[in-house]
């Protein structure tokens, strides 16, 4: 290596057991005695330091490698557990003048120990110098940062960690015990959840199971002395407890009937009954609230009727929605509707079925409406948000008709040419009740010329309504009489100049006829605070009976 800034002193070190290398070793301008001068050849002086000691790193290490290894390759293995030995150490010079020093460690143990001196395990660090020049200070063994300037070696063993056999708990798994069979029957007082639940069953899970039976069977048919084969098994919790469980139940409501009752792998309960198709009630039962939903056919009186569905229940349908719908030219055989009736859900009277709840699909829109009773005793019909369904006029003021004429210039059919129809025309069966569009007060009330038998209401604002060839008025009907909307005030006939039975419905403005069936309807009670509170829970109610009662049609044909 030549270090620029100085001249050739051209010494020539030999390695030892080899072959003479020239040197070149430049004499630096300035006092190398002080490697730590601030002079600009400082960098010089540090490069210089820098290479010979990393040469002299090198070999230490080296010889280290080669004292573990061996000078064949192999390596000495296992030593888990060790023994202190000696070392040697080993000096040759390697550079001519004392340059550097090696060391050589004693392998432990080992067939190299042959002719090795014993130096007393003494660890010499190389002296660092030139020839000529200034060495750094030595460092001795016993200024080494490990110990007292001997070798350190650890004995150490493995050794297993000892079992108190005091604390081991021993637990032996054996299978659950075999599903029990058991027979209830039924005391007086007792219910079917608190015959289970006296078996060791959670409530819950016997709430669950009988509560399945509803759509089958009305639970409340029950009776003292039925009988009830149940199955009990022992399953695990959540927590690995053994709890027992109902897995099965089966009874006869009748001599031709089995209903089964069965837990599925997560627990859930379903009732069918034994060799029929899921959904099919019980002919045995007796239901009080039935659900219809059907897609309209023909028309939607038709539909019903085949649905089982009462007369009266379909008139309540159109009349409930007589404020929005035009039945005759609105309803389509793609449209569909819902209805769940039964007894009513307040009052005593067991007798009549009212209609809780009405759903009609028309064009792709639904429209829902629930049955409710406000504080006041006034029972309307309600949307969602509880809106009431009544608006200002009906658009139909009679159910179950046929649109027969229409508003606009037509040819009369008894004299023969065209004249304005001022009104629309209903064909409905004789005695079909007439209903007051809405709030009002009678202005006329009988025979009205060639209208025959009528009434004409004034409402409040600009309004009236005119019905005319009624059969006969309805009781307490008589002019200057108050009515209220829907409130029956005659019934259908063909007085006057007429066909046949039909109402002729007339609507007019500042007494000028309008198009009864393009008014738009508008009002309708909002409920709020404690009324709408308490018809949100009615509405709850309602739909949770409406997943288990059965329809119409299914009753009577499990009925036949």
């Amino acid at each position: 290596m030549i270090a620029r800034g100085g001249k050739n002193t051209g010494n020539l070190p030999v390695i030892a057991g080899g072959t003479s290398q020239p040197v070149h070793v430049e004499q630096f301008d300035t006092d190398f005695d002080n490697p730590f001068e601030t002079e600009p050849s400082r960098a010089s002086h540090w490069l210089l330091t820098t290479c010979i000691a990393g040469v002299a790193g090198t070999l230490v290490v080296g010889a280290a490698v080669l004292g573990f290894v061996g000078s064949s390759g192999y390596s000495n293995d296992a030593l888990a557990s060790i023994n202190s030995h000696e070392t040697t150490t080993m000096r040759s010079n390697a550079v001519s003048g004392g340059l550097l020093e090696s060391v050589a460690l004693k392998p432990f143990g080992s067939v190299f120990e042959e002719n090795v001196p014993d130096v007393s395990g003494e660890i010499i660090i190389p002296q660092r110098g030139l020839p000529g020049v200034a060495s750094y200070p030595g460092i001795t063994a016993n200024e080494l940062p490990y110990g007292d300037g001997r070798t350190v070696v650890l004995d150490a063993e493995l050794a297993v960690a000892s079992v108190n056999a005091e604390n081991i708990t021993t637990i032996s798994k054996t299978p659950p015990p075999e599903p029990v069979d058991e027979t209830i029957r039924l005391a007086k007082g007792r219910t079917l959840i608190d015959e289970i639940v006296s078996r060791g069953v959670a409530r819950e899970a016997a709430q669950a199971l009988v509560a399945s039976i509803e759509p089958v069977f009305p639970t409340k048919q029950f009776k003292e002395g039925a009988e009830f084969e149940l199955t009990l098994e022992q399953q695990q919790d959540f927590y690995g407890r053994y709890v027992i469980f109902p897995v099965r139940l089966a009874f006869k409501p009748g001599p031709t009937e089995n209903i089964l009752v069965e837990a599925d792998e997560d627990g859930h309960f379903a009732a069918r009954i034994e060799g029929e198709r899921e959904g099919t009630a019980s002919r045995y039962a007796n239901y009080d609230h039935f659900r219809t939903k059907a897609r309209v056919g023909s028309s939607l009186y038709a539909t019903a009727k085949d649905n089982k569905v009462p007369d009266y229940i379909t008139a309540e349908l159109t009349r409930v929605f007589a404020y929005d719908v035009d039945f005759q030219r609105q309803v389509k055989a793609s449209d569909s509707f819902e209805v769940f009736y039964g007894n009513p859900l307040t009052g005593s009277s067991k007798k009549r079925k009212v209609l809780h709840y009405a759903q009609l699909t028309l064009g792709g829109k639904t429209k829902t409406y629930y049955r409710f009773t406000t504080a006041d005793g006034s029972t309307d019909y309600y949307d969602e948000n509880g809106r009431s369904a009544t608006k200002s006029l009906l658009k139909t003021p009679v159910s179950g008709f046929k649109l027969t004429s229409g508003y606009g210039m037509r040819r009369h059919p008894l004299l023969g040419y065209n004249k304005m129809h001022t009104g629309v025309d209903f064909g409905a069966p004789f005695g079909t009740p007439i209903r007051a569009a809405g709030n009002a007060k009678i202005k006329v009330a009988g025979r009205f010329g060639t209208y025959g038998i009528a009434v004409k209401l004034q409402h409040s604002g600009k309004y009236e309504t005119l019905y005319a060839h009624m059969s006969r008025l309805a009781d307490g009907i008589r002019q200057g009489a108050s009515v209220r909307q829907g409130q029956v005030i005659g019934y259908v006939g063909s007085t006057g100049r007429s066909t046949g039975p039909h109402l002729h419905y007339e609507v007019r403005m500042n007494d000028r006829p309008v198009n009864p069936m393009r008014m738009k309807a508008t009002g309708g009670r909002q409920l709020a605070g404690k009324d709408l509170k308490t018809f949100q829970a009615l509405k709850t109610r309602i739909v949770a009976m409406m997943k288990v009662a059965p329809s119409g049609t299914r009753v009577a044909q499990a009925q036949r």
